[in-house]
């Protein structure tokens, strides 16, 4: 049986989020590449859907991700297509043209160019669509890179409503980023590269601000 998520209507307010997704058969498919991979990933999809990343851990059989879903807003079209452009940083003649149309469509206040808003927007803000398309972006990319096909990820992936209260999110944060410790990959999760410690201590996270 399908286990029930509980969501937090984007229109009412934020929520906050521990989301988790296994590789298949607990394989430890995802090596330093693959994981550089990820962590890029799920930094660039947050920005296109709109949402906060408060720290994450990819290990190589699964990853953890701490979630700050906003209330949802309705982006302005120029930044729909900013959002879209960051999904295809080198886009192929075929994107390309794909962009200048629905610059086009939008432009002239065609039915088109409403139908592809309403497709852009059912992505922001939320939960569910940010891990979907993560997922879907790198197994891609996985599958091609390393010859193979099929399914890499074990099931839909798990996700918890964490109370907004800062001890709560603070918790689960650390929780989080002492994945690799756990693991026995480092014995200081700042050693880390692929975790939200990690980069917060490179500078590099500044998402993490919002659990000081």
């Amino acid at each position: 049986m399908r286990r029930s998520r509980i969501k937090v209507p984007s229109e009412i307010g934020e929520g906050i989020y521990h989301c988790v997704s296994r590789v298949v058969n607990g394989e430890r498919l995802l090596d330093e590449a693959a994981r550089e991979v990820l962590r890029r990933q799920l930094w660039l999809v947050a920005e296109f859907c709109g949402v906060e990343i408060l720290t994450y851990a990819v290990l190589s059989n699964h990853f953890h991700v701490l979630l700050r879903v906003p209330q949802r807003t309705t982006p302005c079209d120029e930044e729909l297509l900013r959002r879209y452009r960051l999904l295809h940083p080198k886009p192929t003649k075929y994107q390309s043209e794909r962009l200048e149309a629905f610059t086009a469509l939008l432009q002239s206040g065609a039915a088109e160019g409403d139908a592809w808003r309403k497709r852009q927007l059912v992505m922001m803000n939320d939960v569910s669509h940010f891990m979907k398309l993560v997922k879907q972006r790198f197994s891609t990319w996985y599958n091609k890179a390393r010859w193979r096909y099929g399914t890499l990820w074990a099931e839909r992936f798990k996700s918890v409503l964490i109370e907004p209260k800062h001890h709560a999110v603070q918790t689960v944060a650390f929780y989080i980023d002492l994945n690799p410790v756990r693991a026995g990959l480092v014995k200081d999760p700042k050693d880390y590269r692929f975790c939200g410690y990690g980069e917060a201590v490179a500078g590099n996270l500044q998402a993490r601000s919002g659990l000081r």
